[in-house]
């Protein structure tokens, strides 16, 4: 019997084969998002794919945690993002300080462990025609709906979480969402990831 390809909605532990299906459909959005939120030190496309590939092992390693619902799965990735971009920012700041520059990582994510695929994964999403427009049209953006983009479109949070980010009333980021929504997709921009 062939491993379950979808995640499974009963909150049970997904298959290794189903896991990596999910998050290679998010992998798209996660390198946006890394790229978007990268600090100066962490903007080599090296060090993002180093990010992207440490998500997918921390998730991958706690899979049998993840307890929500296929449409959780998202948010929960992005919570795992969050920390590890946080913990990226850290170590690079840490190695400026002690005079090493901010050059490639020393290994210290424990990236030895992600199997070729993750690494191939990256580097194929950094190329993807949607992902270098959807980088490109950000950059174009004022920063408030780079946000919106950032919290709705890549993270999938709800246009209440972003209004509260921003400091603007849920209706107004709605109506600047489903805006900023509609101009991707008659762009062909960000088509089939955008939650």
């Amino acid at each position: 019997m062939a491993p379950e390809t979808r995640l499974p909605d009963d909150g049970a532990p997904f298959h290794e084969a189903a896991f990596h299906d999910a998050y290679e459909r998010l992998a798209p959005a996660l390198f946006v998002w890394a790229s978007r939120h990268a600090s100066q030190t962490l903007r080599s496309k090296l060090e993002i794919d180093d990010v992207i590939q440490e998500v997918w092992l921390r998730a991958f390693r706690d899979r049998a945690k993840f307890e929500g619902d296929p449409g959780q799965f998202r948010a929960w990735i992005f919570r795992i993002a969050k920390l590890v971009l946080l913990e990226s920012h850290r170590g690079a700041a840490r190695l400026q300080r002690l005079g090493h520059g901010a050059g490639a990582t020393e290994n210290r994510l424990g990236l030895e462990a992600v199997p070729e695929s993750i690494t191939r994964l990256s580097q194929r999403v950094a190329r993807e025609e949607g992902v270098v427009r959807l980088l490109d049209h950000l950059g174009t953006l004022d920063p408030d709906d780079q946000e919106l983009v950032s919290c709705c479109g890549l993270e999938g949070a709800t246009c209440a979480e972003a209004a509260r980010r921003l400091g603007i009333g849920e209706a107004a980021a709605i109506k600047r969402w489903q805006r900023l929504r509609a101009r991707l997709r008659d762009g062909g921009i960000a088509d089939g990831w955008l939650p």
